[in-house]
């Protein structure tokens, strides 16, 4: 028997089954400087049981028309324990520039 076909995995765990829904469009106060936004809330459900039911996790992603991701919340067993804002929006231009010289040639 080969050496490689003798190795145990170091540590092995199964990833639970995950359901996507997304809402119905509908107004929102984005708030900072944006204002009211048409926004639909993807809902990533993971960690859940064989039957696609009770998820451990979720996190929510609220997706603006013509604006794009302004909160995103992870809830674990129901309870909010992250969450980020992006609402303040600046005008500007992007940068376009590659960190390594090789990577354009």
């Amino acid at each position: 028997m080969p050496h490689a076909a003798r190795r145990r995995p170091y540590k092995s765990s199964s990833i639970g089954t995950a359901v996507n829904d997304i809402d119905a469009p509908q107004k929102m106060d984005v708030g900072g400087n944006i204002g009211q936004a048409l926004t639909r809330v993807l809902h990533y459900h993971y960690n859940c049981d064989k039957n696609y039911q009770n998820c451990r996790d979720e996190e929510q992603f609220y997706l603006a028309n013509g604006f794009g991701l302004w909160q995103w919340q992870h809830y674990k067993n129901g309870s909010l324990v992250k969450s980020a804002l992006m609402n303040d929006m600046e005008t500007g231009k992007a940068a376009a520039t590659l960190p390594c010289s090789e990577s354009y040639q």
